[in-house]
């Protein structure tokens, strides 16, 4: 069996149902992103340095790698991605990656009440519990689709007063808006072939690594 290495713990490909591109695009994204030492730590691996080797003694992969491979996963089903090795496909990569970092670990009161009033605006009472199962888990569809939406009601000047937060993560206002385009895009996509994304993205998050029941 062939596994994939990081620092959170190593990964059997071959239990993913990724596809092979969405497998491929996700390693790229290991060699290019800087990812936050908040959630990954100061010791992430250097563009190079990541290979698919075997593993004598596996480790516990943490949810939040699986939780952004089924982001991925979830927007290549919805064929959304840009072409693979493109800059713009490395900074989506970076922006699934470290937008969960921003959310989920960084102290920028602004971020957090953004995310914390987009959950509230949706699903009211809720809002508190989906966030602790967020910062637990990662990525959720109800986040995501929940971003996406306060995104596009937002104006442009309240939006602006998350880039002091986002810039912690090397992310721009302009990241997040790409970012969330792609949920509403993919949305769009699934929903025309008869498929939501909260059901494609927990099929997807079921498959991966950290997923509960695993």
């Amino acid at each position: 069996m062939r596994l994939w290495s990081t620092p959170e713990g190593t990964i059997p490909l071959n239990r993913s149902r990724l596809n092979h591109q969405a497998c491929r695009v996700f390693a790229i994204s290991l060699s290019i992103v800087l990812c936050s030492p908040l959630e990954y730590g100061s010791s992430w691996l250097a563009a190079g340095d990541i290979s698919l080797i075997p593993v004598q003694r596996p480790q516990r992969a943490s949810p939040h790698v699986g939780s952004a491979m089924a982001v991925l996963a979830t927007l290549e089903q919805a064929q959304v991605l840009p072409p693979e090795g493109t800059r713009e496909a490395d900074r989506i990569i970076q922006s699934v990656i470290q937008f969960q970092s921003a959310f989920a670990k960084g102290t920028d009161r602004p971020v957090q009440d953004f995310a914390k009033h987009a959950l509230a605006d949706t699903y009211g009472e809720e809002a508190t519990t989906l966030l602790e199962r967020f910062r637990a888990s990662g990525w959720t569809a109800e986040l995501l689709e929940a971003l996406a939406d306060a995104d596009q009601r937002t104006s442009t000047e309240e939006l602006d007063r998350l880039a002091t937060g986002f810039g912690q993560f090397n992310l721009s206002v302009d990241d997040f808006k790409r970012f969330m385009q792609l949920v509403r895009d993919s949305r769009s996509a699934l929903a025309a072939r008869g498929q939501s994304f909260e059901e494609v993205y927990a099929h997807h998050r079921k498959a991966m690594p950290g997923a509960a029941g695993r």
